[in-house]
């Protein structure tokens, strides 16, 4: 499992985190949503060890991440943040290689080459593969990145060993079908046996592919559950300010919402 115990952080006057517990298990996508400011990223963070603590650890498989090495925690987690540019002229193929630096003395070249080739062929942009990465669009780039994070967990998930995934809004520059697909890639990372963390601003879209979701406002923690169970019509009002309404999906009975004005 990957968790934080009572996670708290600040920069000045500002409280990022409040208290924050949470966990994530292998064989499960857990979505973090809130409004902006909320601490979404700032949590990912906390989970990453990017951000100091002023209370709190995070730990995976009872381990506190201080005690890792950089190459062990290459091969137990992979993370996509919201910065995925680069400013040299690596081609695709290139930028999704440099997931198997923790991985080129336990993999073959082969078996390498192969994991980077079912990535892109999964994200589809293997017609990509030679084109230089500061040339794609936004979209382009960002499945790109997320390309090479799924690479990076396969040799571990291959091994049946654990690996987690956190990525941090990862389809804020795409449209509506590779929403879907970047999503659904998730899932099948979960159903390979990841753990995976994803922060969503679309609140369909984490009802749809969430086994659990976190509602985070002001850094704290204000509901944990399944979707039916976070996803209320009073709960969105008061955390989001809007007048919302849910409809039932008739084929799994998940939430979607539709926004109708804004509460004054």
């Amino acid at each position: 499992m990957l968790t934080g115990n009572q996670l708290s952080a600040t920069v000045g006057q500002k409280v990022l985190l409040d208290n924050v517990d949470f966990v994530v298990k292998p064989y499960e996508v857990v979505v973090i949503i809130g409004p902006n400011g909320a601490g979404k990223s700032s949590l990912l963070k906390a989970l990453c060890g990017d951000i100091p603590l002023s209370h709190g650890t995070v730990s995976i498989n009872q381990r506190a991440l201080a005690e890792y090495t950089i190459t062990e925690l290459a091969t137990l987690r992979a993370v996509l943040t919201q910065n995925y540019e680069l400013d040299f002229p690596f081609t695709v193929n290139e930028v999704v290689d440099m997931a198997h630096f923790a991985h080129q003395e336990q993999q073959s070249s082969l078996a390498l080459k192969r994991f980077s080739h079912n990535a892109m062929q999964a994200l589809g942009i293997s017609h990509l593969a030679q084109q230089c990465f500061t040339r794609l669009s936004g979209g382009e780039k960002q499945r790109t990145q997320l390309a090479r994070v799924l690479c990076q967990l396969q040799p571990s998930l291959v091994n049946q060993q654990s690996a987690y995934l956190l990525i941090d809004e990862p389809t804020s520059s795409l449209d509506l079908y590779h929403q879907y697909e970047v999503m659904n890639q998730a899932r099948l990372v979960a159903e390979q046996g990841a753990g995976v963390v994803a922060v969503v601003h679309d609140l369909s879209l984490a009802a749809s592919f969430a086994d659990r979701i976190y509602m985070l406002n002001e850094g704290r923690v204000v509901a944990a559950g399944s979707p039916q169970q976070v996803l209320t019509q009073a709960r969105l009002n008061e955390v989001y300010k809007i007048d919302a309404k849910l409809q039932t999906n008739l084929d799994n009975v998940l939430p979607h919402i539709i926004i109708t004005k804004q509460v004054s």
